[in-house]
């Protein structure tokens, strides 16, 4: 199992990176369009989205540091509460001091 830690690479000059992690992937690359949108001329942001934890290994060399895990929740699919119930456990704890973040969408239409 590969545990996902926050201070395991050095910094990237200047540039964030994100990882968006939920289990529909139009809302997690509509997030990571409006983020570099938002954030261009302004900051440098690498967005990466991965459907679950563990990230696969194989590329672990070229992956930058991660510099903010968020967990994306659609209020309409038990599959996506529970892909990052299953998730939760591949994010090293010290991560969860102020670089992590859970996103709840799809309340607007609810009944």
């Amino acid at each position: 199992m590969a545990l996902l830690r926050p201070l395991d690479k050095l910094p990237t000059l200047d540039v964030a990176t994100i990882l968006l992690l939920g289990a529909e992937e139009t809302p997690l690359e509509q997030l990571g369009t409006a983020i570099i949108k938002e954030c261009e001329g302004t900051a440098k942001v690498q967005v990466h989205v991965a459907s679950c934890l563990p990230l696969p290994t194989d590329r672990e060399c070229f992956r930058p540091r991660i510099d903010l895990i968020v967990f994306v929740l659609s209020l309409h699919s038990k599959y996506s509460l529970r892909t990052v119930e299953a998730s939760l456990p591949h994010v090293d704890a010290r991560f969860f001091l102020g670089k992590v973040c859970f996103l709840v969408t799809g309340g607007g239409m609810l009944p």
